[in-house]
């Protein structure tokens, strides 16, 4: 059993009544369903309706108002369907007030239907017809509450989902690229043919404006009389940049 509203809107008036969605048909979803209500006729829909939706002027979503009893709940709702109107609103012919779940055979329904008290009813029969009045057929804020919450959750998966494989990817890419890095940095190591063809020179302690410096720039140990330094490809500053040979 779903409840939901029946809410009239008008320029000067705004009237919300309870309701009960029958069992049978389509069950009223997200915003719900705006419409312009008309009296059924016959009243009680126990017979082919003599209005038709073609005769209507009005392009709103026609609804039509249909009193309970002679027959039942299903034949209205289908009577209704058949005439082209799109939500019955079926009011009780009892006073007591007691709003009850319409049941049927929901083969072959397509329209909306609901069941309002004949207190209800008897109030949206003063406003039948007029078409500067909507009537909007809302669901209950607890269906709506689960609806948000099942497509919050579904969402939070696929989020999850596309950050877990984001993740995954993103790993063996890195996984794949490492043997290469090494490589990499392994081939950018002198060998030592291209160490020993880089020129050489013996150090003396005659410093000239063309001499090397007195001091290592790989391991700043001061050179003596007569060691052999190689000449590295790089120059600091005015000075050549020599290693001390082992």
């Amino acid at each position: 059993m779903t409840s939901a509203s029946v809410v009239l809107i008008g320029k000067n008036v705004t009237l919300s009544f309870d309701d009960i969605e029958a069992n049978f048909a389509p069950a009223i979803k997200g915003s719900g369903e705006c419409g312009v209500l008309y009296l059924a006729n016959p009243l009680d829909a126990c017979s082919d309706l003599s209005i038709k939706v073609d005769e209507l002027s009005n392009g709103s979503s026609p609804f039509a108002l249909v009193i309970r009893g002679g027959c039942s709940f299903e034949e209205k709702v289908r009577r209704v369907q058949k005439a082209g109107f799109e939500a019955a609103i079926v009011y009780d012919n009892d006073d007591d007030g007691v709003l009850v779940a319409m049941a049927g055979n929901a083969a072959g329904i397509k329209i909306h239907a609901v069941f309002v008290s004949k207190a209800s009813g008897e109030i949206l029969k003063k406003f039948a017809g007029s078409t500067d009045m909507e009537l909007w057929l809302i669901p209950s804020f607890e269906n709506s509450a689960w609806s948000i919450m099942a497509i919050s959750f579904i969402s939070l998966l696929a989020m999850s989902a596309v950050l877990a494989t984001c993740f995954f990817v993103r790993r063996h890419r890195i996984r794949r690229e490492l043997p290469q890095s090494s490589q990499v940095r392994e081939f950018h190591g002198m060998s030592r043919r291209l160490v020993k063809a880089m020129p050489s020179l013996i150090f003396t302690a005659v410093l000239e404006d063309n001499c090397t410096s007195i001091t290592c720039a790989i391991c700043l140990e001061d050179y003596t009389v007569g060691e052999k330094l190689r000449i590295l490809p790089c120059r600091h500053s005015k000075l050549l940049t020599t290693q001390r040979m082992t």
